[in-house]
């Protein structure tokens, strides 16, 4: 019978300046000392970018991370940064951005551990998405908050007790 290699990926999820505020500022170094301190198979960063014609503008009449300094991944993360683990989404769902999708394929990826901000939306989306697409999903709560606070920090760990955990 052959055997599953588990091959594992880090996403840290949309940790950039205009997310970063006095309630996620810790979140950055954070996320910094655990990378350091960790072994994955892959480290992947995404950054969440606006833009007119989304849903996001549209609907929701949010005009917020359409450009920079608002876009840029925080500065303690930048050394992480390369040109083949950074990718662009405008979406809530990590998964939406193809290129992400196929680094993960090329590499075998069949665990993923989400971290960032927000776990309300864009760490929680990818988690349900994620799950869905069959990988094992593990979400780094203690490097997930919500720049919107800790009524929906609560929530998010309380939904994701109820569907995601054991």
């Amino acid at each position: 019978m052959p055997t599953t290699i588990n091959k594992k990926a880090l996403i840290v999820v949309d940790v950039q300046n205009y997310f970063v505020n006095d309630y996620t500022k810790s979140i950055p170094n954070k996320i910094a000392n655990f990378i350091q301190s960790s072994k994955f198979d892959l480290v992947l960063f995404t950054k969440f970018v606006n833009y007119k014609n989304s849903n996001f503008f549209k609907l929701l009449n949010w005009r917020k991370c359409l450009c920079p300094p608002d876009t840029d991944i925080h500065p303690v993360l930048v050394k992480f940064i390369n040109d083949n683990n950074l990718f662009k989404k405008a979406s809530y769902s990590i998964f939406k951005s193809d290129k992400l999708v196929k680094s993960l394929k090329k590499s075998n990826i069949n665990q993923i551990f989400l971290c960032g901000i927000d776990i309300d939306a864009c760490v929680l989306s990818s988690a349900f998405e994620g799950f869905d697409l069959g990988y094992q999903v593990h979400i780094l709560k203690d490097l997930s908050l919500s720049h919107s606070g800790k009524k929906l920090d609560s929530a998010a760990f309380e939904i994701i007790n109820k569907n995601l955990e054991k």
